[in-house]
């Protein structure tokens, strides 16, 4: 290593050894999540030292945002880990350490222009001090959202039927589910005459026959669906890895539990399919929905499949 170039390089060549000191200085654990962080560090400090061994000024570190995502890729990990914002700062602190010790052990300083060698160190000073502040952005933005997710999940909650509110379901559960699966079903049900009967003042039957539909697609939905209040009068489905058909069959069994209740209920119901039915979850709203108006046009208490 007899310039600046030549640190660099040698820093490159040796990213397995600073990575083992790493994970000895933090103390990290084993396990699928520790092994993604490692990994992803390590490319970091590819990056570090390309940086280190050009000639560019510290805007050119970002490489027009990749570092930044990869910076927000391992801040995503670390939070999967349990990490705080403290241990964000000490884990890069800890990285920034093990790199000054690579290079002081592999390096003699006094042999190679002084003006280079600070300018190296300014380097890496810079670079690492850009790593420190991006990460902690990155992560105090995803426990942020964190945050308000988790908050947006607890209030968001229908009160009557304890199910999650239409809000909820369409801003987070759908679209994650659609996120999630290459294929899945949505039904809708609707209660017949549900208006009706508030318009006709019995409120308290109303309530009633909208927690006989919720017990009635409880009762008639396999094991990992998904579950919420639609509408005032309207109860819907999310069923993973569900071709439209079975979602069909499943919507006769839900009106069978109904129409059996003591109330003697019905119910219409609209049934639409991910992705033949809509390429989002917004496509796939629009689709149950026209399936449901049709089959209450019909009336009766029938299902309908969107075209």
């Amino acid at each position: 290593m007899r310039d600046a170039a030549g640190i660099a390089e040698g820093l490159k060549a040796g990213t397995p050894e600073v990575l083992a000191a790493w994970r000895r200085d933090r103390g990290g654990e084993d396990g699928g999540a520790e092994a993604r962080l490692v990994e992803e560090v390590g490319r970091l400090l590819e990056i570090f030292a390309e940086f280190l061994r050009s000639p560019e000024p510290l805007e050119g570190f970002s490489r027009e945002g990749a570092t930044r995502a990869m910076v927000a890729k391992i801040s995503a990990i670390q939070h999967d880990l349990g990490r705080d914002a403290v241990g964000v700062i000490e884990d890069y602190a800890s990285l920034r350490r093990c790199v000054w010790r690579f290079v002081e052990g592999r390096t003699d300083l006094h042999a190679l222009d002084g003006g280079e060698v600070a300018r190296f160190f300014v380097k890496l000073m810079q670079a690492a001090d850009w790593v420190t502040e991006r990460g902690l952005e990155e992560f105090e933005g995803i426990a942020r959202a964190k945050m308000e997710s988790d908050l947006g999940r607890a209030t968001a909650t229908d009160l009557l039927t304890g199910l999650p509110d239409r809000e909820l379901f369409n801003r987070w559960l759908l679209p994650q589910a659609v996120e999630e699966h290459d294929r899945l079903a949505l039904i809708v049900f609707d209660l017949v005459d549900f208006s009706g009967m508030v318009a006709g003042g019995n409120v308290p039957r109303a309530r009633e026959a909208l927690l006989g539909l919720a017990e009635a697609v409880e009762k008639g939905t396999p094991e990992g669906a998904l579950r919420a209040r639609f509408g005032d009068d309207e109860i819907c489905v999310l069923l993973p890895a569900t071709e439209p058909e079975e979602a069909y069959a499943t919507a006769e069994a839900v009106l069978d539990n109904l129409s059996r209740s003591p109330e003697g209920l019905r119910a219409d119901a609209g049934v639409a399919g991910y992705p033949e039915h809509g390429a989002s979850s917004d496509e796939l709203v629009g689709s149950v929905l026209w399936a449901l108006k049709t089959a209450k046009r019909v009336g009766g208490g029938g299902i309908v499949v969107a075209r």
